[in-house]
């Protein structure tokens, strides 16, 4: 498993299924662990970096959506302070997305040593912008809908981390499963907090993280542009050339699947 950012303040986990990422953040008295994922192995080895850096501190679990390969490692860190959007805690689809997990595990022969279930939160973020005390740093909490319904972005400001989910990736154009316009809201809403905010690193839940706000900025306008391309088609008979997204984001067909996946939610959405 790879770790592209090793400190000892900050760990970044990288899997090599769609180069998920899990994030570990240390304090003096408390660990974050976000979206410890995917495979068995992996799981283990963020497991014993908990083991080394939160020994005697509080410890908190937080997903930032939930979509199964986010959620999918909660039954070994299930003793944390979970924290998560009170939608998440009001998901309508927990059973499927449990069966989705145990879909991918029976498809590859895989057993765990824990529970596969649906997380419990002890803690659900009620208000946009909502502020939590962890350990003595604060943390921001703001809803993301449009990839999900339930995804939240969680700000550090005195570290200058931004933690995004299933947004601004480098490797991933906008996966839009929840709503169009929603997602277009939540666009603006990072832009606000990226140039509103001293951030120095935007991790994504997918690809590379960045330490650049230039990059940061492009990868929004990267998803605008996506964005307005994808309703020009839609609306206006203006097709999108499919090779243009291979081209920059690579993964041929597995991706393009997504884009007529989000042709048909829009469609829906905007009754056409």
């Amino acid at each position: 498993m790879k770790t592209p950012i090793n400190t000892n303040h900050l760990i970044l986990f990288e899997s090599a299924l769609y180069r998920t990422t899990t994030t570990l953040i240390i304090g003096s008295d408390y660990i974050a662990l976000i979206d410890p994922n995917w495979l068995p192995i992996e799981i283990e080895a963020i497991y014993e970096q908990v083991l080394l850096h939160g020994e005697g501190k509080q410890k908190y679990l937080i997903f930032t959506h939930s979509d199964y390969d986010h959620i999918i490692a909660y039954g070994r860190f299930e003793d944390f302070t979970c924290i998560a959007s009170s939608n998440f805690v009001t998901q309508a689809e927990k059973a499927r997305i449990i069966k989705e997990i145990n879909d991918f595990d029976d498809e590859y022969y895989i057993r765990r040593k824990y529970p596969i279930k649906y997380p419990e939160i002890h803690t659900p973020i009620q208000d946009d912008g909502q502020a939590l005390l962890l350990g003595r740093e604060e943390y921001h909490f703001y809803f993301t809908p449009g990839h999900t319904k339930d995804g939240i972005a969680i700000l550090n400001k005195s570290r200058g981390l931004l933690i995004v989910g299933d947004y601004l990736s480098n490797i991933e154009f906008p996966f839009i499963y929840d709503s169009f316009h929603s997602y277009q809201a939540t666009i603006n809403k990072l832009e606000s907090i990226i140039t509103e905010n001293d951030i120095q690193l935007l991790i994504p839940g997918h690809g590379d993280s960045s330490t650049d706000k230039n990059e940061m900025l492009h990868r929004i306008k990267e998803s605008r542009d996506y964005l307005s391309a994808l309703k020009d088609e839609v609306l206006n008979n203006k097709s999108l050339d499919p090779q243009s997204l291979t081209k920059r984001y690579g993964f041929g067909e597995a991706l393009l699947k997504s884009h007529w996946e989000n042709l048909k939610l829009l469609k829906t959405e905007l009754k056409v």
